[in-house]
């Protein structure tokens, strides 16, 4: 399968095969810490870093190694991917990092390290396939959790990346998590829709 092929069907897996939309990946992030653009960005930056690198680094492992030793070594690259990562988020706003909480040292143990990198990632035949993958991956993650973010920001607050945008009613209770758990519903509603249309297109 020639490269641009690959990107290609990446491309439609970014709508129709999203990890956050199709397959309720990483949810608790996007509920919970994305109510507005840079909390977004900041996650999907720092999740880009460590998944990207983690990953890579894990398909030179030797499969004759144990698994369960494997997964203990991406837990752990991981981990030291964090520094770069939190490094990247300061940078976006001083003390960003801290108002992440949890969420952002989550991201050490999301399913594409843990999971995904054994189960999927090691099954591509070659590495420029499984690294087009992996980048399409992140990519959908980073559209949703920033398309969420700006939402509830502009919606609920009126403003997008901190700053004032116009003057019009908003709903402050869309910077609640419920409405996290309500937009991923709508979209992944939306998704599903554009997916059973294009399949009977196709008959």
């Amino acid at each position: 399968m020639s490269t641009k092929h690959l990107i290609v069907e990446k491309l439609k897996d970014l709508l129709y095969a999203n990890m956050v939309l199709e397959r309720g990946l990483l949810v608790a992030p996007v509920v919970v810490m994305a109510y507005n653009l840079k909390n977004a960005a900041a996650l999907a930056l720092a999740f880009a870093i460590i998944t990207f690198v983690t990953v890579v680094f894990a398909s030179f492992i030797p499969k004759k190694i144990p698994y369960a030793v494997r997964v203990i070594f991406n837990v752990v690259v991981a981990a030291l991917m964090f520094i770069p990562a939190a490094l990247a988020v300061d940078q976006i706003q001083p003390g960003l990092v801290y108002k992440l909480g949890i969420f952002l040292p989550l991201l050490i143990t999301n399913s594409l390290v843990i999971q995904k990198s054994e189960t999927r990632f090691r099954k591509i035949p070659t590495k420029r396939g499984m690294i087009i993958d992996l980048i399409g991956h992140i990519i959908g993650f980073a559209i949703v959790i920033c398309l969420v973010g700006a939402l509830r920001e502009l919606f609920g607050s009126a403003t997008l990346w901190g700053k004032a945008i116009g003057s019009f009613q908003t709903a402050p209770a869309l910077l609640l998590p419920f409405s996290g758990f309500l937009l991923i519903g709508m979209l992944a509603a939306l998704v599903n829709w554009l997916k059973a249309r294009r399949e009977r297109s196709d008959r």
